[in-house]
């Protein structure tokens, strides 16, 4: 199971107009039957460790009680146990195994022709507002396989387990696993499923809350939304969309490896994916950009990530499920659609310092936005690249071999690059080398650009610790239209002769943002991630005087949020010896008076005025970067606490409460790799 949480801009939501059905569970001694036929092969060897649990949960009371039957290799074995869980029994056959605990570890030694060993134990868990990651309250439980809940194996090496999971829950709660559901129904004690693994795929995830379930079959895929009863008109949407996406992924991959995939509502503020299933927070499940957007994220994971499991070497996942899924929508959108997205991805980049770069080879998670420029921007840009280098037919066939060859099994970044090379019959090292194994990126200069004879010469320069090897897009704007070129480029500086078809009157390098790279100045326009990502800003808290201690200590945290490292409050120079971008964040008149006492400029004649509180980013004539936050009072700064974090990619912004009321980035002049030739 791995967080991911993204914020982005809404897409088409596609609505199909199948019947939803509201499930009916028969009685507990007429227990359903759920069919399944998978078109994928199983994994080449079995897991060495098997689980068949009976969990029982009751989350009025916030207690969990489980019997756990584990097939372990005799000999010494360790596994892991959250702390609050007390440990009742543990035995193979009929006799006692001793146990030595400490903490979460459990030791104990699985006697020769022993059978399984029998793990009984059981305690309360703490609630959702703990926030520990375990949860089992009123609202639900929240139990993620690798959570503690389950004893697993203290060696981070093992193969995930194959598993079969009971589960009961007291009414009105439903409970739903990752793995393929078996059986299901209720009685007048509760609900009770059955839910299996046979693959090594992930330990199982629990979860159990007070909801209606609609379902859609879609063949032999069960579709599943677990929602709460205020969220009623959303079936539609989640599984129209999900059967779409399935669909789609299994005829550019090769079959869905799952039987199906359920969307559930949860308590915390979370979007997580796991095998077969994801949780999103109840608050944001009815937001149109979680539909269109994250949820064909989650179900391309099902591939990448839960299908292939990431190796050693990096992660390679996020970045291909970033590109096969956030940006297939875009590109469905259309061209302008795809370029945007690709340009955002280099406004990123470009806000990254350059001290926190890293190659792709040490990504392994997003843990901050400066993971995530790398782990999934670059990566992205990286499969963008490499299917305009080997054809988009190409390019989906080295896919389809690599799914066919690494499901259920680790994979990194080689096995990636030895896919494409069979698909391509292409050496496709240099390619890889130079953008997975690399930090950094070139940046492009246009020297020269003049017309001679029947075509115009370029004169190119990129800056990198050393030269990468380009294909250059290159457009050219003649008396006859436009002509689109690429060109090769492997050395800081070289004069190129492009042939043209009729007069050239201006050209363009790189005008689609198609190639990777840190952009040059002036194409880029000051976001606000040019502060946050930097965690030498300086940090100034403007209020209107020392009895408005309210609005200070919400200014000062507003300003902690903001800053994706820890940074300093007072003035400084970064390290690279450049004066430190500024954050500026407080009431209105007292950061009118900061502005002017600092000569800067003022609100935008654009924003003022308007809204609750107003957010805009500026960069002075010695290209000193400000970012400043301006709310009517501590009420307008404390509602900017979780929203603004995630608009890193804006340039301004207007407030009305928690709600952006309007968002927007400053218009950029003529690109700097864009020149008119002459008639």
């Amino acid at each position: 199971m791995t967080p991911r949480w993204r914020l982005a801009g809404p897409a088409t939501i596609f609505r199909a107009m199948t019947t939803i059905l509201r499930i009916r569970f028969p009685a507990l001694g007429t227990l359903v039957g759920v069919a399944l036929v998978l078109g994928v092969v199983a994994p080449a060897g079995a897991a060495p460790l098997h689980h068949d649990i009976d969990l029982t949960l009751d989350p009025a009371a916030g207690r969990i009680e489980a019997v756990d039957r584990l097939t372990l290799p005799a000999g010494t074995q360790s596994l892991r146990l959250d702390p609050a869980l007390t440990l009742e029994e543990a035995r193979a056959g009929d006799k006692p195994v001793p146990v030595d605990r400490r903490g979460d570890r459990l030791r104990l030694v699985v006697p020769e022709g022993g059978g399984p060993v029998t793990i009984r134990y059981g305690g309360r868990l703490p609630g959702f507002t703990a926030g520990t990651g375990l949860a089992l309250d009123g609202e639900g439980a929240f139990l993620p396989g690798l959570g503690g809940w389950l004893p697993d194996p203290a060696s981070a090496s093992e193969e995930p387990p194959t598993w079969r999971l009971s589960v009961r829950v007291p009414a009105p709660y439903v409970a739903v696993a990752t793995g393929r559901l078996v059986e299901e129904g209720r009685d007048a004690a509760g609900y009770r499923a059955v839910f299996e693994e046979s693959r090594s795929v992930e330990e199982p995830s629990v979860f159990a809350g007070p909801w209606t379930v609609e379902e859609r079959m879609a063949g032999n895929l069960r579709l599943r939304l677990y929602r709460h009863s205020d969220q009623a008109g959303l079936a539609d949407g989640y599984l129209g969309l999900s059967e779409q996406a399935i669909a789609a992924g299994s005829a550019r991959i090769g079959a869905y490896p799952f039987d199906g995939f359920s969307v559930v509502s949860v308590p915390p503020p979370v979007g997580l994916g796991f095998p077969g299933l994801t949780a999103i927070g109840r608050a944001v499940l009815p937001l149109p950009f979680i539909r269109s957007q994250s949820l064909t994220h989650e179900i391309m994971h099902n591939w990448w990530g839960n299908g292939v499991r990431v190796g050693e070497g990096g992660n390679w996942a996020e970045g291909l499920t970033t590109y096969m899924a956030d940006y297939a929508a875009a590109r469905e959108l259309g061209a302008d659609a795809a370029r945007a997205m690709r340009l955002d991805w280099l406004r990123d980049y470009a806000a990254l310092p350059a001290e926190r770069d890293r190659p792709l080879t040490e990504f392994l998670s997003k843990t901050h936005d400066a993971s995530q420029i790398v782990g999934y921007g670059k990566a992205a840009m990286l499969f963008h690249m490499l299917e305009a280098e080997i054809g988009h037919d190409v390019f989906d066939a080295g896919i389809r071999k690599f799914w066919s060859g690494f499901a259920f099994r680790n994979a990194g970044w080689s096995d990636l690059r030895q896919s494409f090379e069979a698909a391509s019959g292409r050496d496709l090292s240099g390619l890889f080398s130079q953008w997975v194994g690399r930090r950094g990126a070139p940046m492009l200069t246009l020297v020269d650009a003049r017309a001679v004879g029947d075509g115009v010469q370029l004169t190119l320069r990129q800056e990198a610790d050393a030269p990468y090897a380009l294909t250059l897009p290159v457009r050219l704007e003649t008396a006859a239209g436009v002509e689109e070129h690429s060109v090769q480029f492997d050395s800081r500086q070289a004069t190129l002769r492009i042939p043209s078809k009729a007069e050239v009157r201006a050209v363009a390098v790189d005008p689609d943002f198609d190639l990777f790279r840190r952009l040059a100045p002036g194409e880029a326009p000051p976001i606000l991630r040019d502060v946050t990502l930097r965690p030498g800003a300086e940090r100034v808290i403007a209020v209107d005087g020392p009895m408005d201690g309210e609005a200070a200590e919400a200014a000062g945290t507003l300003a902690g949020r903001l800053i994706d490292a820890s940074g300093r409050e007072s003035g400084g120079r970064e390290s690279g010896g450049g004066a430190a971008p500024l954050l500026l964040v407080g009431t209105d008149a007292a950061v009118a008076r900061t502005l002017e006492a600092r000569r800067l400029p003022p609100v935008p004649a654009e924003l003022a005025g308007r809204g609750s509180a107003r957010v805009w980013v500026s960069r002075a004539a010695d290209g000193r970067t400000a970012l400043v936050v301006s709310g009517a009072d501590a009420e307008a700064l404390k509602a900017l606490l979780r929203p603004l974090p995630h608009y890193g990619r804006q340039s301004w912004l207007v407030f009305e409460g928690a709600k952006a009321t309007d968002r927007g980035v400053w218009a950029v002049g003529d690109s700097p790799l864009r020149r008119v030739v002459g008639k």
